[in-house]
């Protein structure tokens, strides 16, 4: 009669050294300290009583968050991929602000798929890929947790494995980001600007104004600002104040500025995300998101 199944060698080695990194991972993030890396942005322009020719601007002066919900709608309709640099510093959750990132990224929308490459601040992970639905792992103890990504280790890591798959929703993932990789993308920006919006319209608390025009990363944009009762880490909402900039001819959100203070003081920054070098519709393939393209 045959024994108890083992684990192969293979198995426990990346067993062993998921739980090697993820510990790595905690004790970098949470022995270091570091300063808001805020980009210098043009100030904004008021545009006065001017008449806009734009039906988008003339709807985010008139009533912002249904332009939101125009412009999310607009871009599913338009836009299958992209690719992006993605400049971002949060404040995590069991550490406090973490270093500024630099990530190239690529992202198609129909299987929703991720790649995150790793250029500045990389820590133990080089590069991810998520593909909703590739690496589902049905024995987790915790069903928020079989969805996987297949993270390509730095280069330590690299040393003992090609790559390891990591929950999402995982300890780990939960330390290390304020959002999660399958809400990463444009309309899940918008997502979840809608959705704490008109949470809070319902219940009296909405402040979402046009403040005006501004330039980012070279290019004009539309500035929104939203003021929320935030109360904490925890609490209803994820911040006080959102400083959204919107690219007029991307009709996307290419910044956001999210704070717990009124003031948009540096030292109360909770996350800054900004989205450069965009190139929409770039004709990505199964073979963008395919591992072995990376190696892994």
């Amino acid at each position: 009669m045959p024994g108890p199944h083992k684990p192969s060698t293979h198995r426990r080695i990346q067993v062993a050294f998921g739980l090697a990194l993820a510990g790595l991972c905690y004790l970098e993030i949470s022995t270091q300290e570091y300063e808001p890396v805020l980009t210098q942005r043009s100030a904004v322009v008021f545009a006065g009583s001017r008449a806009p020719t734009d039906p988008v601007e003339k709807m985010l002066r008139e009533n912002p968050l249904a332009a939101l919900i125009e412009l999310r709608a607009q871009h599913v309709q338009e836009v299958k991929d992209y690719t992006c640099t993605l400049v971002k510093q949060e404040v995590l959750p069991s550490s406090g602000l973490g270093a500024e990132q630099e990530i190239e990224v690529l992202f198609r929308q129909e299987p929703y798929s991720v790649v995150f490459h790793w250029v500045r601040n990389a820590g133990l992970a080089n590069r991810v890929i998520y593909v909703k639905g590739r690496w589902v792992n049905a024995d987790a103890d915790n069903p928020a947790e079989r969805e996987q990504a297949l993270c390509q280790p730095g280069t330590l890591g690299a040393v003992f494995l090609k790559s390891i798959k990591m929950p999402i929703h995982g300890p780990m993932a939960r330390d290390t980001a304020r959002r999660s990789l399958d809400e990463f993308g444009f309309k899940r920006t918008l997502d979840l600007l809608i959705k704490y919006c008109e949470m809070a319209k319902t219940r009296g608390e909405l402040a979402l104004e046009f403040r005006g025009e501004a330039r980012f990363d070279g290019r004009p944009v539309w500035v929104l600002h939203r003021h929320l009762p935030y109360t904490g880490e925890g609490g209803t909402y994820p911040d006080r104040t959102a400083e959204i900039y919107i690219d007029k001819e991307l009709r996307i959100p290419v910044a956001v500025y999210c704070y717990s203070d009124s003031e948009q003081k540096p030292a109360h920054l909770l996350g800054k995300y900004e989205y450069r070098n965009i190139r929409l519709n770039a004709g990505l393939t199964d073979a963008d998101f395919d591992p072995a393209t990376y190696g892994m």
